[in-house]
């Protein structure tokens, strides 16, 4: 709670400056890529303006850094969508307008942290403006987004943008291997996260690789006719689809990359080389881009909510692989 990730330091100097010469924004924007503690981030910085105490973290344990820890600090409100992929909705950001204009009761601050942003329906961005334009007396809004570009531009508009870019890869192989011993495995986390590494740790303890080691070794009995795209649908609809579809768009992307002999560093599943200089070389990288860009689209619909037939879905991604190559 009371400290920044290792790679955020520099975001981190230059606001609580600011916030202990009284000159912090009262609303934030944290924007970045998903996987990099911009939630952590928000919540350590709320737990900082909310301290007691005078220092360029939060103390971890006066009477506010303990309600806080508890989730009970009255002047601290945290909104998140009521389960994945759901809007913010509009109650929702009713009761952060009435909490914006109460009175600090602890006699600071109050701070409210949206997370993330992107997530609340139009009517919900539209009832924030009104607290945005007019915030309470030390009002403090700290809103964290992976699309920021989703958001209307009136309420990006009254923000103060703070970018937070993939790290350094030596601090995330540094905080990684803190928790993973094998070496190889971090570069391989990192490599699948695309950089960042709350992802690549998330996988770790997902057992992602074992995962995803399955569904390749089951990629060439599809492409040989020992698997029908139905039978492997029945095989993995039941899973996380939204990162089996991303695999498998990914391995689209690298073979595009390929084909135009890119920097083997930029190829992001660097342990399926034989198998993505396969399809480099069997199709067309205008063929290879549209069905990339057709599973993302249906990522997409996947993580903002859509009711969609899984099993349908992927015996149709798994039927479009196997047209590739006929």
């Amino acid at each position: 709670m009371g400290k920044p990730l290792p790679w955020q330091e520099v975001q981190w100097k230059p606001l609580i400056q600011r916030l202990q010469s009284g000159l912090l924004s009262h609303a934030l924007l944290l924007k970045g890529v998903p996987g990099i503690g911009k939630g952590l981030f928000a919540k350590a910085l709320a737990a900082r303006v909310l301290c007691n105490e005078d220092g360029f973290y939060a103390c971890g344990h006066c009477k506010s850094c303990e309600l806080v820890k508890a989730g009970t600090h009255p002047d601290f409100l945290e909104v998140e969508p009521e389960s994945t992929g759901k809007p913010i909705k509009i109650d929702q950001i009713r009761q952060v307008n009435e909490f914006a204009r109460k009175t600090a009761q602890q006699g600071g601050r109050r701070v409210i942290v949206i997370n993330p942003a992107e997530a609340m329906n139009i009517n919900a961005a539209n009832a924030l403006l009104k607290s945005l334009e007019e915030p309470g007396g030390d009002t403090l809004f700290i809103l964290s987004s992976a699309r920021s570009g989703d958001m209307l531009p009136t309420i990006r508009s009254r923000c103060q943008m703070v970018t937070f870019p993939v790290p350094e890869r030596t601090l995330s192989i540094a905080w990684l291997s803190d928790h993973i011993a094998d070496s190889l495995i971090v570069e391989q986390l990192l490599d699948l996260a695309s950089g960042s590494p709350m992802t690549a740790r998330f996988m770790f303890d997902n057992d992602t690789l074992a995962i995803r080691g399955r569904l390749v070794n089951a990629m060439p009995e599809l492409f040989r006719g020992n698997l029908t795209p139905v039978e492997m649908a029945k095989d993995w609809h039941a899973g996380n689809i939204t990162e089996l579809l991303s695999w498998m768009g990914s391995w689209l992307d690298d073979a595009v990359k390929l084909k135009l002999a890119a920097d083997e560093s930029s190829i992001r599943n660097r342990d399926l080389i034989r198998m993505l200089d396969y399809l480099a070389k069997k199709v067309e990288s205008s063929e290879l881009l549209v069905l990339r860009d057709k599973i993302m689209r249906q990522r997409q619909q996947l993580l903002e909510g859509a009711n969609l037939n899984c099993q349908m879905l992927l015996e149709g991604v798994f039927s479009d692989y196997l047209e590739l190559l006929v």
